[in-house]
């Protein structure tokens, strides 16, 4: 079986966000189907251990300061990011890395701290080299294209500073994106010129239920969940706005709005403001873990601004049996194929959602066969070939 080298910026327990999550859970199970997998990822200091079957070399960072640790001023943020985008400062350990490794083929998972400059390393050695698309980092410095609101294309500063970024994407023989959304963005703005596309979508489902743990619609106790990052570009004011457009008093008394997940402290002052003036039922729970959240509402809102890439959580709540009202935007309106009635693009259309739900007016179509662990796996089989 061919012998398989993972790149990411960090690997669990060092988490950034739910790329670390995905390119763990894509590791162990290429191995587990019978593939040699290494993993080099960045850290703070040099590393080797031996996991579920997994090889793990974790490298010293080669440049200010490695993303995942701490934060820094603009200046020092736009030097990195230069250094990043094609660091011949990792180019010996990486160098060393492949020779000593030498493997069929390099996934980069998540290029950040790694660089592109890997990709055209691993070409002169006539390596084949797959790239995943989890965000806007080949695109954007803040690796999400919002600024006050989404950017249609790339602004002059990201063009410049991700410029060799779009070079060195000229090495790559398959891009993968998690959704076609990302794909095309990266495709359209000129990346990959000589790569094989592929859509395969992040594993989320390893944890599914049969039936679902929590009905409010049935003894009149409604609850409605958010669990992410409380930011601005999440949506909760949306979602909020939603609630508060309710014309039926009798339904709005009876929906809890349950909010899950952390953030900045004056932000959520805020929105518990907005939720006590208006007089809206509104919990804030702090951190939870996904499944348990999912496991005690009714409907999950994903009021995303921003265009997001994918959607884990839509993912996990469709394996809790739980339905997803989504804005449609970003990769989302993909996993929502079957249920596009609850997508929505304003406050006013997500009241009308809310209110046709719990009034039994419409259903949510439950189908994961796109998204079961085996199907994903299966793409991955015949993509490494």
């Amino acid at each position: 079986m061919k012998n398989v080298l993972i790149f990411c910026r960090a690997y669990p327990p060092s988490i950034g966000g739910g790329g670390e999550i995905s390119t763990k859970m894509l590791a162990e199970k290429l191995s587990e189907f019978g593939y040699q997998i290494n993993v080099v990822a960045v850290n703070s200091v040099k590393e080797y251990k031996k996991e579920s079957k997994v090889t793990i070399y974790k490298i010293p960072y080669r440049n200010l300061y490695w993303s995942l640790e701490k934060k820094n001023s603009k200046i020092i943020k736009l030097l990195w990011h230069c250094i990043d985008s094609n660091n011949i400062f990792m180019k010996k350990q990486l160098n060393q890395l492949l020779d000593d490794i030498n493997p069929d083929i390099i996934i980069t998972s998540t290029i950040e701290d790694i660089s592109s400059i890997v990709w055209k390393i691993a070409s002169a050695k006539q390596i084949r080299i797959i790239h995943i698309l989890r965000s806007y980092s080949l695109l954007c410095v803040n690796a999400n294209m919002y600024k006050n609101e989404n950017c249609n294309e790339q602004c002059g500063g990201c063009k410049i500073l991700t410029y060799p970024k779009k070079f060195n994407s000229k090495y790559v023989t398959d891009v993968i994106g998690i959704s076609q959304y990302i794909l095309d963005k990266h495709i359209a703005n000129g990346y990959f010129p000589n790569a094989l596309q592929n859509v395969i979508y992040n594993m989320c489902l390893d944890d599914k239920i049969d039936t679902k743990k929590y009905e409010g619609r049935n003894n009149d106790d409604y609850r409605i969940g958010y669990i992410g990052r409380i930011h601005i570009t999440k949506g909760i004011e949306l979602l909020l706005e939603a609630i508060n457009n309710i014309k039926e008093s009798s339904l709005c008394r009876r929906i809890t709005v349950m909010i899950a997940g952390d953030g900045d402290e004056e932000y959520i002052h805020t929105l518990k403001t907005i939720a006590y003036e208006n007089k809206i039922n509104a919990v804030f729970l702090g951190n939870m873990n996904a499944n348990e959240f999912l496991d005690t509402i009714d409907l999950l809102v994903v009021p995303s601004l921003w265009q997001e890439p994918f959607g884990r959580v839509v993912i996990e709540s469709l394996g809790r049996k739980v339905p997803v009202a989504a804005k449609s935007s970003g990769g989302i309106p993909e996993l929502l194929e079957n249920n596009k009635n609850f997508l929505f693009n304003s406050s006013e259309q997500l009241t009308n959602i809310i209110v046709m739900y719990f009034n039994f007016q419409i259903e949510f179509k439950f189908d994961t066969v796109a998204f079961e662990t085996e199907t994903i796996l299966s793409k991955w089989s015949s993509l490494l070939r």
